[in-house]
């Protein structure tokens, strides 16, 4: 695990906002959140370890420039996306990081567990598309007025 967090250290770029300190934050700000919400008690192991992956890979190779400035650039890791571009990239990197030879971080895992594993950090990592931020917004406003504890039911596909 020490060799991923420190590789995940590597190979974020130093820009003025989204570099290794952003994420220690996000990582350090959810584990709080989870925590005081009763999120945390609820997982299991490996949902958990999922969780904050994501937390820690959410912003992977940032450029600091958004993905509707990449796709009006017609950079490559926009033309490699058709949409939520930075955060496909960001999912793309972490799995590549993690399943890399130095790191190993999913070695002895069954395909089935794998595949669990890497929708849940994909789908943590997706849902930080700040294009659909105002969509999540209503949803957990619309919860709240219900009352409701059931989980909210967010599409993401890769």
């Amino acid at each position: 695990v020490r060799r991923f967090i420190l590789a995940i250290r590597e190979s974020m770029y130093d820009n003025a906002y989204h570099n290794f300190y952003h994420v220690f934050d996000v990582t350090q700000t959810v584990s709080v959140l989870v925590r005081r919400t009763g999120t945390f008690e609820r997982l299991n192991a490996w949902e958990r370890f999922a969780f904050f992956s994501a937390c820690l890979c959410h912003d992977l190779e940032h450029p600091g420039v958004t993905s509707v400035f990449l796709e009006q650039a017609g950079s490559s890791v926009a033309g490699a996306f058709k949409d939520t571009v930075l955060e496909k990239h960001h999912v793309l990197r972490a799995f590549e990081v993690m399943v890399g030879q130095d790191i190993g971080l999913l070695k002895g895992l069954s395909s089935e567990s794998y595949w669990d594993f890497r929708n849940a950090v994909a789908g943590c990592i997706l849902a930080t598309d700040f294009a659909k931020h105002a969509s999540y917004c209503d949803q957990v406003r619309e919860l709240a007025q219900e009352g409701a504890s059931r989980p909210i039911p967010i599409q993401l596909e890769m």
